[in-house]
């Protein structure tokens, strides 16, 4: 359920990783998957299966022009090591394109970023709102990030902002405060788990995602509703394949906006193909 959408590319897979893979993950901390999907919720929005070496996706929206693809891989002892994401929309005289880069730096992780808001009025394009930045985050002793900072520029105006992040005894993330001077990314994160341990809700100021499992544990879907200055918007994403491991790999998702004298429905479809440092290819 990582849930940004990883671009469509494949890593070639060199002869003799899966003993050398073997060989690194026995020299992995015990409690390295708990902690590494703390920080995965942080820079990833969500977390999934397995000793993932890499995953690849791609999404098509169906009732306007819609595209988004991403990549991402990680090492043997399933630590980020590169994401990579490209998004754009457009819909009647609005473009909004995103794109985002992150690397290992050091001890953590460092993104760049771009969103711009484009609107084409009798012809011409004109950028009606720029957002670029790079955050960083921050790694404690115990190998979870304990805080993040986003230096960054709207309309070539700068501001910054600084989010610090809480975890329970079992070094599972519960709670993010980011504040700063944009209004839009202050904001606090609630995180919970459900009785089998898994990713089962976020919760904000503007809204909730939760997630749900089949009786195997395997991905079935999720559900978002949120709040933004002029709308409510649901999103409803369901799981139509998994591979092997339980993470989904085929999806499709509907999502409704309301405003005060409109309604407008959307609808997306998510291929993704995960590779594990055990096996080729379980997808």
């Amino acid at each position: 359920m990582i849930k940004p959408i990883y671009r469509l590319a494949l890593l070639s897979l060199f002869a003799g990783f899966a003993a050398n893979a073997a060989a690194a993950e026995n020299k992995c901390p015990l409690a390295n998957k708990i902690i590494n999907d703390s920080n995965n919720l942080i820079m990833l929005s969500g977390t999934a299966k397995g000793n993932i070496r890499l995953v690849v996706a791609g999404m098509v929206g169906k009732d306007l022009d819609e595209q988004a693809r991403s990549s991402i891989s990680f090492d043997p002892c399933s630590r980020l090591v590169e994401e990579g994401y490209d998004y754009h929309k457009t819909e009647g005289r609005m473009t909004l394109r995103m794109s985002n880069h992150t690397v290992k730096a050091g001890e953590g992780w460092e993104t760049a970023y771009d969103i711009a808001i484009i609107v084409d009025k009798d012809g011409a394009q004109r950028v009606v709102n720029h957002k670029q930045g790079k955050s960083r985050f921050f790694v404690g002793k115990k190998g979870v990030i304990t805080s993040s900072t986003d230096a960054f520029t709207i309309n070539d105006r700068p501001g910054f902002t600084t989010t610090t992040y809480d975890y329970d005894n079992k070094s599972r993330l519960i709670t993010s405060t980011a504040r700063g001077t944009d209004g839009f990314s202050n904001d606090e994160y609630t995180y919970a788990y459900d009785k089998n341990g898994y990713f089962s809700s976020m919760t904000s100021m503007h809204g909730k995602t939760s997630y749900k499992y089949d009786p195997n544990g395997r991905e079935a879907g999720s559900f978002s509703i949120s709040r933004t200055l002029v709308s409510q918007i649901t999103k409803v994403e369901e799981c139509q394949r998994n591979d092997d491991v339980g993470n989904c790999i085929l999806s499709y998702g509907r999502e409704t906006e309301i405003f005060p004298q409109s309604i407008i429905r959307r609808h997306r479809s998510t291929a993704t193909q995960y590779q594990y440092w055990d096996t080729a290819d379980k997808s």
